[in-house]
């Protein structure tokens, strides 16, 4: 009889607690860490021998949208092979449950005009064989999973499903809907979901949108509204409250405050979205961490979630809404159903005197970059538009003499709709800004967004990124800081007590991997058809590990996958706990 089910050997341990690394080994049984130590001698089923590697604790990133990514890919796209090994969905508050038959196509729209997840896609992988959360849970229990996976309840899905589309957007939910309101997140959590999200920007500067145009229900809902519904989860006394009421400048946080006074002393964790860095306004990194740390020290159990990785958005004239927002004249451009459509609209003067006049009363949302910054990558192959290339549209309009809206179609036109731009940094590119939001203890970094966004961006790489600019090429940051912040303090913050550190009785979620060996490409994106349908989307050209372990099971073998699917649904909250309703305040 064997010691182990596999032992992995002779590599330099990064535990991911910030404790100083050393050489030991890894015995594993089942899908837990059984002994850590000199283990020369002893027996096992499999070994692994990671001479001259690092070993360290799986990625966990708390902030996805693998809804539905989930029904056509058990790794997430490029989550899996670049060592993601735990994933939350369903934040900001969209997702797929709970939804009534009659309401799926309007719920599937919601994901594609918020987080860009094509209808297209939804309806060939979703089987729709739920309509409650606790039936949408069993499924994804049942799923084939190539790592672990959390969920929050959305709280849009919800409001539609007790309110209805028209009520939710117009008013708060009266005595009866705010009892089922908070009876189907009881009912939610008691099946496994950690708590609730909500995108609450409001209706200004907001580019999350419906289908129409308009805000979502849970961005106009008024302040109070919001927290009688927070009550349900607080009443609880247990799981995480996740929301995005601010973008830099745009939105209102102090939605946040209240919500976490409110649960002071509960046991309930708010997460605030989103902090993020950028080199025009630098001070907002003080400005947010002053904010946070008024809190924590009046006692509020706040976590503030942070994009601070390097990584910018890509499109082309079809996918346009990533580059210039919700604009009604973007919204014909990509509500075409025939490239030949397109460029009939396009070409038209007309429509491109409309464009330019709404994108100069209007501008773009938050969410976006704007067109004048906007650099040209590829115009296919016509040779009279290569001297365009690195080029910012604001600059191809001045050298031809036209407006960066018009530049910006006429290169449509000319290369045959080939067009594809690349946009400024999401994020500051000089490290100082990332390391100060990192040495706070409540800040969380590297929330991916990832399986949102696929025709502009992928981010499953964040974790990559962030070893080689910030350990590897900056080294600001060791691998035991680095890896502390990329697995144990995500962990902690969602409530997940036995994964994101390599210790005995902790899950054996594990990376084996040569930090000069990793790799990210920054000048574009490549573009992968594996979507359903044989769809497209874009990732990063990232990776680099050796070996990736889920669960004690081998996942990833130099960035390619082994087809082991041992991932597991990861439950942080109690199978029963009653909620009275509150009254309000």
């Amino acid at each position: 009889m064997t010691d182990f089910d596999l032992i992995i050997s002779g590599g330099f341990l990064v535990d991911g607690t910030g404790s100083p690394g050393g050489y030991a080994d890894i015995g594993i049984i089942n899908d837990q860490i059984s002994e850590i130590g000199d283990l020369r001698g002893r027996s096992s089923k499999q070994t692994i021998d990671a001479t001259g590697k690092t070993v360290a604790p799986g990625f966990i990133t708390q902030h996805t949208h693998y809804d539905a990514a989930l029904f056509w890919d058990p790794y997430c796209l490029d989550a899996g092979r670049n060592g993601v090994t735990t994933v939350v969905n369903a934040n900001c508050g969209f997702g797929i449950a709970p939804v009534r038959e009659k309401d799926r196509e309007r719920i599937m729209g919601m994901l594609e005009t918020t987080e860009q997840i094509p209808v297209s896609h939804q309806k060939a992988a979703l089987p729709w064989d739920w309509e409650s959360f606790p039936e949408y849970m069993e499924r994804i229990r049942g799923l084939r999973k190539g790592l672990n996976v959390l969920t929050f309840l959305p709280l849009n899905p919800l409001l539609v499903y007790v309110m209805g589309v028209d009520a939710a957007k117009t008013r708060g939910p009266n005595t009866e809907e705010l009892a089922e309101i908070h009876r189907l997140i009881n009912e939610a959590m008691d099946a496994g979901a950690i708590g609730i999200s909500m995108s609450v920007m409001g209706a200004e500067g907001n580019s999350h949108v419906d289908t129409d145009g308009t805000p979502m229900p849970t961005d106009l809902m008024d302040h109070d509204d919001i927290l009688n519904i927070c009550r349900a989860v607080i009443t609880r006394g247990e799981g995480v409250i996740q929301m995005l009421p601010q973008i830099m400048y745009f939105g209102d946080r102090s939605i946040t405050q209240r919500v976490a006074e409110l649960a002071r002393g509960t046991r309930v964790r708010v997460i605030h979205n989103v902090f993020l860095t950028h080199d025009l306004v630098p001070q907002v990194v003080d400005e947010d961490l002053q904010w946070l740390d008024s809190m924590r020290e009046a006692g509020c159990d706040v976590t503030a979630g942070a994009l601070i990785n390097r990584g910018w958005v890509e499109a082309g004239i079809r996918e346009l809404d990533t580059a210039a927002g919700q604009l009604p004249a973007v919204r014909k451009i990509v509500g075409c159903s025939s490239d030949a459509e397109i460029l009939a609209l396009i070409k038209d003067p007309a429509f491109v005197r409309e464009f330019e006049t709404q994108y100069a009363e209007m501008g773009a949302a938050s969410g976006a970059a704007g067109l004048e910054g906007q650099t040209v990558i590829a115009v296919g192959e016509h040779p009279a538009l290569q001297k365009f290339l690195g080029k910012t549209l604001a600059q191809v309009g001045v050298e031809i003499g036209v407006s960066a809206v018009a530049a910006l179609l006429d290169l449509g036109v000319k290369s045959d709709l080939d067009l594809q731009m690349k946009s400024p940094p999401i994020a500051s590119i000089t490290p100082d800004q990332a390391v100060r939001l990192m040495a706070n203890p409540a800040v969380v970094p590297g929330g991916s967004d990832g399986g949102a966004h696929t025709k502009a961006f992928g981010m499953g790489h964040y974790a990559t990124d962030l070893l080689i600019w910030l350990v590897r090429e900056e080294k600001l940051k060791t691998l035991e800081e680095m890896h502390f912040q990329l697995s144990l303090k995500h962990a902690r913050s969602v409530g997940i007590r036995d994964r994101g550190a390599l210790l005995p009785g902790f899950k054996a979620d594990i990376l084996i991997y040569d930090l000069d060996q990793l790799h990210f490409d920054m000048s574009k994106y490549e573009i992968v058809h594996d979507m359903p349908e044989g769809d497209w989307r874009r990732q990063a050209r990232a990776g680099g590990y050796d070996c990736v372990i889920v669960n004690g099971v081998v996942t990833h073998q130099t960035d390619r996958p082994t087809g082991a699917t041992p991932g597991a649904f990861v439950r942080v909250t109690s199978k029963s706990a009653p909620s009275p309703l509150m009254a309000a305040e």
